[in-house]
C-alpha cells in the first residue's frame, strides 16, 4: 500500500511539473518577450518620451511587444487547458502575463498622452492666431 501510494505521489509531482512545462510552450518565447519589454522600459524611461516622433515610435513599439505577449497568453491559456491542475496552471500564466504588460501599457499611455498634449497645443496656437487676425 504505501507502494502505491508512494508511486501515486511520484506521478502527481511529475505531473505538476509537466504542467507548468506545458503552460509554457513558449518559454523562450517568453525569455524573448521579457528582454524585450525590459528593452522598451529603459528605452523609454518615465519622462524621456519628449517628441512627436519618439511618441510614435514608443506606441508602435510597446503595441507590437504587447500584441506579442498576448499572442503567448493566449498559446499558454489553451497549454494550460491540456494540463491537470488547470486553475493553477493559468493562474501562473496570468502573473507571468502581469508582470510585463504594466511597464508597455506604461509606455503607451506616456506616449498618448504626449500626442495628445502636442495636438492640443497645435489647436490652442492655431486658435490664437485666428483670434489676433481680425
Amino acid at each position: 500500500m504505501n507502494r502505491l501510494l508512494s508511486v501515486t505521489l511520484a506521478l502527481l509531482v511529475q505531473m505538476m511539473l509537466a504542467a507548468h512545462v506545458l503552460a509554457m510552450p513558449g518559454s523562450n518565447e517568453l525569455t524573448l518577450i521579457a528582454n524585450l519589454t525590459v528593452s522598451l522600459d529603459q528605452k523609454y524611461a518615465a519622462g524621456s518620451i519628449t517628441t512627436s516622433e519618439q511618441a510614435e515610435i514608443a506606441l508602435k513599439e510597446s503595441n507590437a511587444a504587447q500584441l506579442r505577449l498576448q499572442s503567448w497568453y493566449e498559446q499558454s491559456e489553451r497549454a494550460c487547458h491540456q494540463t491537470f491542475f488547470v486553475n493553477d496552471c493559468l493562474s501562473d500564466v496570468k502573473l507571468q502575463r502581469r508582470l510585463y504588460i504594466v511597464s508597455l501599457q506604461r509606455i503607451a499611455l506616456e506616449a498618448k498622452a504626449l500626442q495628445r498634449k502636442l495636438r492640443i497645443d497645435q489647436l490652442d496656437k492655431e486658435l490664437a492666431q485666428k483670434q489676433i487676425k481680425p
